[in-house]
């Protein structure tokens, strides 16, 4: 470790971290670690662990195909606001660092192509839409890669998306990633375990998507010292569009 972190592209990548020079951080620790081998790569991420560089840490421990530290690679960031979302919105605050490790892998200043921003990568119309049934005001791009708001906002979403589609976490974490108006769409005809109708969903990102989310909830579990829930107690089956009815469904046939 003391060797990789001497190596003056190593230390320029550092310094451009501190200074918040977040593109030119990350393209000088892809060149420093480039032609490492394995044993330098997991002594690199373990450096960027340490100075609280957690997505480097993530990507550059994975090309080493080592996948036993999980603390490195599951960090317990951002854990109090975490655990005051969580209980503020009643959900499992396992769920919320999966979907945190899934979107962004812990880059606070992550950006999409398709222009989601932070760690939970919300997309700035669905934040302005989650503020408003917060009754808070709507932020500012830029303020979406605050961690206290990001993560607000997206525990929120989720909770959203949770009471809308059957109190299902599954249907919840599709519609997190492919929206809820594709998840309706994909309910099948008769009702099907949750593993099989996970099989059938269409895109691919969300088939891999739920995959990675199940798992990361099931090792978050065990990083805060709980016993995994098992998955036949989170795989709720999945009922068919005409016994699904949100609520606002069920205000627009009773105003009817």
């Amino acid at each position: 470790m003391a060797q990789i972190a001497n190596i003056d592209a190593v230390e320029r990548a550092r310094e451009l971290f501190y200074l918040e020079r977040w593109t030119d951080a990350r393209r000088e620790w892809i060149d420093a670690t480039r032609d490492m081998n394995p044993a330098q790569l997991k002594a690199a991420a373990k450096i960027a662990e340490q100075k609280g560089w957690h997505d480097r840490a993530i990507f550059t421990l994975a090309r080493t195909g080592y996948w036993d530290d999980l603390e490195l690679r599951f960090p317990l960031v951002h854990s109090t606001l975490v655990d005051e979302n969580a209980a503020r919105n009643g959900i499992d605050k396992a769920w919320i660092f999966a979907v945190m490790r899934q979107e962004s892998a812990f880059m606070h200043n992550a950006r999409s192509h398709a222009g989601a921003m932070g760690l939970m990568q919300l997309m700035p119309a669905t934040a302005r839409e989650v503020s408003r049934d917060l009754k808070r005001k709507p932020p500012r791009r830029r303020q979406l890669l605050d961690p206290e708001i990001n993560i607000l906002l997206g525990s929120a979403y989720l909770r959203q998306m949770k009471s809308e589609l059957a109190d299902s976490s599954i249907l919840a974490t599709a519609a997190y990633n492919a929206g809820p108006h594709r998840v309706t769409r994909w309910l099948p005809e008769r009702t099907l375990p949750a593993d099989i109708w996970i099989e059938l969903v269409p895109f691919r990102e969300t088939r891999r998507y739920l995959q990675r989310v199940l798992t990361y909830t099931a090792i978050y579990e065990k990083r805060m010292g709980h016993e995994p829930v098992r998955l036949r107690y989170r795989l709720h089956p999945v009922a068919p569009a005409l016994e699904r009815m949100t609520r606002s469904d069920a205000s627009a046939m009773e105003a009817g």
